[in-house]
């Protein structure tokens, strides 16, 4: 413990009494309650959050611990007022992995808001993730609030049709289930597997899944945690695994919320569906029968924005629920782009500038990135501090941190500059950058 909270300079006092330091695993129990008191919405189990704290925090967890909570003591009382947690995992950019640090269950005590506690942590949260080794920070966090610790919207989060129990196909008479469906177990996970690649095939950004959070998901999550999932395998008249689909351990608003489906090369979606939903029906009813169970009255597929399944079953389904967003933070620009550098020569390689020799510069107002390249390969990914004068250079301009949305491509150059009056860009570093950077769907699951 030393070690560690020497890199993140820990523990530091904040003045009246209050430290901020990495939480023990003595913690728990009072984090776990602080969380459970704030976060819990009007409706919402408040037990759901202190579940998934003690998860986090039990040792149990494949990438967490409780040396992974920052907190802020009021040493007076012995009272924790403030907590947060950097959930770690991998995401890759196509196939390049790199390390991700997650943020969440951000809280604090409402006496002691306004006085910069959450910065505080912030700032803590990310020289953890840093040591870590990490090239980047996601959070799915509440609207606006996270731009302060230089975080920007960049990649899509959900997106979702809605699907009422009344419009679940019935089987006609004397006709039996072509699919079966049972509990997925941590046998099923080398079939598992392939299948959620094949779900994150062709996509730009994806979070990588190992064999370890398999298993956690499938056997590791307390019964009542807001992260957990319940997954099901999808198999035909032989037994063989020919598909799975997951979806929240508890429904949400009346739902019951689908976050997966994906069936195997060669076997029809349009023919699963019938049996998958009718298998959400029965788990959906099972909730709303239980002592105590909320009225479950339809399901909910947060499956991003477009996805096979919506034009399977369109007939059927509510109105299209646009995406929120996962806010991202990317301290090392240069950095960042250094690391995929192979991809951005490929695409370059493949495109209309093919083998070009120069420099890309982009003004981000606040400072600036200047690319290299020579003969197509990147040979210079630099920090720049463009000139105080007006546009007198070639290059691009992005007001700051939007960069990252064309990084990560969310958006397309030509929608940022039609949406940000100060995106501007002249007729070669055009080519480049939509060469190196084109708009690309991405799946990030929010591992928590």
């Amino acid at each position: 413990m030393a070690l560690l909270n020497d890199t993140t300079n820990l523990p530091k006092a904040l003045g009246d009494g209050l430290i901020l330091r990495r939480a023990t695993p003595a913690d728990t129990a009072t984090v776990a309650a602080l969380n459970a008191r704030i976060l819990a919405e009007e409706n919402e189990p408040p037990q759901v959050f202190e579940a998934w704290t003690r998860d986090l925090m039990s040792g149990r967890h494949p990438t967490n611990t409780a040396a992974d909570f920052i907190v802020v003591e009021n040493t007076r009382t012995a009272q924790i007022v403030s907590s947060a947690c950097l959930i770690p995992q991998v995401w890759k950019y196509e196939h390049i992995s790199f390390g991700v640090g997650r943020p969440e269950l951000v809280v604090t005590d409402p006496a002691y808001r306004r006085r910069g506690l959450v910065r505080a942590i912030f700032e803590a949260l990310h020289a953890l993730s840093t040591a870590q080794g990490h090239l980047a920070q996601g959070i799915t966090g509440i609207p606006w609030f996270y731009r302060q610790f230089g975080y920007e919207y960049a990649l899509p989060l959900m997106g979702m049709r809605t699907l009422n129990l009344s419009d679940v196909p019935t089987l006609k008479e004397g006709e039996t289930e072509p699919f079966q469906v049972r509990p997925a177990a941590e046998a099923d996970i080398p079939a598992l597997l392939p299948l959620y690649q094949r779900q994150c095939a062709g996509k730009l950004v994806t979070t990588h899944i190992d064999e370890a959070r398999w298993r956690y998901d499938l056997t590791g999550h307390s019964p009542n945690s807001l992260a957990g999932i319940r997954v099901f395998c999808v198999c035909d008249q032989t037994g063989t695994v020919i598909g799975y689909f997951s979806t929240g351990l508890l429904p949400w608003q009346g739902r019951v919320t689908v976050w997966e489906v994906i069936t195997a090369a060669g076997v029809s979606l349009r023919a699963v569906l019938p049996s998958v939903t009718r298998a959400l029906k029965t788990q959906a009813e099972s909730f709303s029968s239980s002592p105590g169970g909320q009225n479950v009255t339809g399901l909910r597929f947060a499956l991003g924005e477009a996805h096979p399944f919506y034009e399977a079953f369109d007939a059927k389904l509510g109105p299209s629920q646009q995406p929120y967003a996962w806010y991202v933070r990317v301290a090392d620009v240069p950095g960042f782009v250094h690391h995929i550098a192979p991809i951005l020569e490929r695409r370059l390689a493949d495109s209309v500038m093919s083998g070009y020799s120069g420099e890309l510069k982009m003004s981000f107002y606040q400072g600036g990135l200047r690319l290299g390249f020579e003969r197509g390969r990147l040979s210079e990914a630099a920090g720049w501090q463009p000139p105080d004068s007006d546009h007198s250079w070639d290059g691009a301009g992005f007001p700051p941190l939007v960069f990252l949305q064309l990084l990560f491509g969310y958006r397309s150059l030509s929608e940022l500059r039609y949406a940000f009056p100060d995106c501007w860009v002249d007729e070669e570093p055009a080519l480049l950058l939509n060469a190196l950077f084109p708009k690309r769907v991405s799946l990030v699951f929010p591992l928590g």
